[in-house]
C-alpha cells in the first residue's frame, strides 16, 4: 500500500490527467465494494468486515450513484453497469416501504429523499428515462406521505429533517407536490425560535443548542424556505429566509469583512474549534443562502455576504493542518472536497480564474493524501484524539471516496471546458449563472 504524501504540491506540477486517473481509481475501489441486494447492489460505509449495508445519500448507495452520475457527465461509461445496479436498488427500496404501515425515513441525506435525488442525478447524466420517472414517482410518494402523516420526523434540518425533504419536493416534484411543499414550509416557520426579532432553529425539538450553519440550522432552513418561496410564489417565506440571513450576519460578521458563523450556540464544553469552514458547519455551506437570496433579490447586498463567506474560507489557511483538529477531513461534508466544490461554483459563477486555480491547489493537496494500491484509491480522514489518528477509509459521498472522486472529475471537466461546463443539479445548491438551462433541469 502506498500512502502519497506530497503535501501542498504546486498544482501546476499535477498533470490534468492525474486528477482523472485518481478519480477513476477511487471509483474502481468504491464500485468493487458493492454487495448484491434486492434490486441490484448496495454499499457498506467502509470495507471493514461487518460494516453494514446502507443506501442513503450520505454514506451509501445513493451517494455512490451520485458519484457515478458525475463520471457519466464526463463521458465516462466504465461504471454504467454499477450505476444501473445502484438505481435498481434504490427503486426496490422505495417499493419496499410502500404499504408497510410504518413511516419511512424520508430525509435528503439519510433516506428516500436522497434516493430520489440520486435517481434524478443519474437521469440528468445518462438520459435514461426510467431513472427520471422513478425519481418523479418517488417525489410524489414522499409528498403523499407528507400530507397523510403530518410531521415526518423530529428533525427540521437539511440532513435528515423537513428542510431537506422540502428541497427535494420543490426541486424535482411536479405540481402535485406543491401542497406538501407548502405544508413543510409552514411547519418550519412555526418551529422557529425568535431571538432579538430574528429566526433560528434547533435542529430537532429536543436539542438544547443551536447549530446555525447549513447542515442543521438557520442557513439550510432559510435556504429551503427561500426555495419554497420561489416555487410557491409566496413572498412571506422569502421574508423569513431573509431574516434568517440577517441573523447569520449578526452572528458571523468579522472586522476584516469576512463572514464565519459559530459552530454551536452556546459553545460546547469542553471547548472545540469555535468556527469551521466546511459545507456542514462553515461558510462553504452557509454562503449558499446568500447566493440564492441574491438570485431572488438581486441588488440587495446578498452577493457581498456570499463573497464574505468565500473569503473567510479562502483566508482560513486550509487545507494546511494548522493545528490538531483544524483541518482533518478531505470529504464533501466537512472537508476539502466540499470546499473545492465551492471554489468551482465560484469560478463558474464569476469567471474569476483565481477560484479555479485554488480548486487545483486543493486537488493537489487531496492527491497528496491518497492511499493507492492494487485495489484502488481512497482517503483516510483523521481524528486527532485517537491513536492512531487515521480513520477507516469510507466509500460514500459525504465522508468518502465517492464524493471526493466526483469533485475531482468535476474539476477536470471544468478545467477543460471553462465556465460553461455542464454541472449536475443538486437540491441544496444553486446552479451557477453560466450553467446551461438544460444542464440543471
Amino acid at each position: 500500500m502506498d500512502r502519497m504524501d506530497r503535501g501542498h504540491e504546486d498544482p501546476r506540477k499535477v498533470p490534468p490527467g492525474e486528477v482523472t486517473r485518481a478519480a477513476m481509481g477511487a471509483l474502481r475501489w468504491v464500485t468493487r465494494a458493492g454487495r448484491p441486494a434486492e434490486g441490484g447492489l448496495s454499499w457498506p460505509r467502509t470495507t471493514a468486515p461487518g460494516s453494514p449495508l446502507t443506501d442513503d445519500l450520505y454514506d451509501g448507495t445513493a451517494g455512490v450513484l451520485a458519484a457515478l452520475a458525475e463520471a457519466r457527465l464526463c463521458g465516462i461509461g466504465d461504471f454504467d453497469d454499477y450505476a444501473r445496479a445502484a438505481a435498481g436498488r434504490l427503486c426496490a427500496l422505495a417499493s419496499q416501504t410502500a404499504g408497510t404501515g410504518r413511516l419511512p425515513d424520508l430525509g435528503l441525506y439519510t433516506g428516500l429523499g436522497g434516493a430520489a435525488a440520486a435517481l434524478h442525478l443519474w437521469w440528468q447524466a445518462s438520459g435514461e428515462p426510467a431513472a427520471g420517472q422513478a425519481a418523479g414517482s418517488l417525489a410524489r410518494a414522499i409528498a403523499r406521505t407528507t400530507q397523510a402523516a403530518g410531521p415526518l420526523t423530529p428533525w427540521r434540518d437539511v440532513i435528515a429533517g423537513e428542510a431537506g425533504i422540502l428541497l427535494i419536493l420543490a426541486g424535482i416534484g411536479d405540481a402535485s407536490t406543491s401542497p406538501a411543499v407548502a405544508d413543510l414550509a409552514d411547519r418550519l416557520v412555526g418551529q422557529a425560535v425568535w431571538i432579538d426579532g430574528l429566526p433560528d432553529w434547533h435542529p430537532r425539538a429536543s436539542a438544547r443548542a443551536i447549530t446555525p450553519n447549513f447542515s442543521h440550522g438557520a442557513a439550510g432552513i432559510g435556504y429551503a424556505l427561500a426555495t419554497a418561496s420561489a416555487r410557491l410564489e409566496r413572498p412571506d417565506l422569502l421574508d423569513v429566509a431573509t431574516m434568517a440571513a440577517r441573523r447569520l450576519i449578526r452572528l458571523g460578521r468579522r472586522p476584516d469583512g469576512t463572514l464565519a458563523v459559530p459552530n454551536r450556540i452556546p459553545p460546547p464544553d469542553p471547548p472545540a474549534e469555535p468556527v469551521s469552514y466546511g459545507w456542514c458547519h462553515g461558510p462553504t455551506g452557509t454562503l449558499r443562502l446568500f447566493w440564492l437570496l441574491d438570485r431572488l433579490q438581486p441588488g440587495c447586498g446578498w452577493a457581498g455576504w456570499a463573497q464574505a463567506g468565500r473569503l473567510a474560507v479562502r483566508r482560513s489557511g486550509l487545507p494546511a493542518r494548522l493545528r490538531a483538529g483544524f483541518w482533518d477531513n478531505v470529504g464533501q461534508c466537512c472537508g476539502t472536497a466540499g470546499v473545492g466544490e465551492m471554489a468551482i461554483d465560484s469560478y463558474q459563477e464569476s469567471g474569476d480564474g483565481g477560484w479555479l486555480d485554488w480548486a487545483a491547489e486543493l486537488a493537489a493537496d487531496v492527491l497528496g493524501r491518497r492511499i493507492a494500491d492494487e485495489s484502488g484509491v481512497r482517503w483516510s480522514n483523521t481524528e486527532h484524539r485517537l491513536d492512531p489518528p487515521d480513520l477507516e477509509p469510507e466509500l460514500g459521498w459525504m465522508q468518502g471516496a465517492a464524493g471526493i472522486a466526483a469533485w475531482l472529475l468535476r474539476l477536470a471537466r471544468v478545467r477543460g471546458q471553462g465556465t460553461d461546463a455542464p454541472q449536475l443539479w443538486w437540491p441544496d445548491r444553486p446552479a451557477p449563472a453560466s450553467a446551461r438551462p438544460d444542464d440543471t433541469q
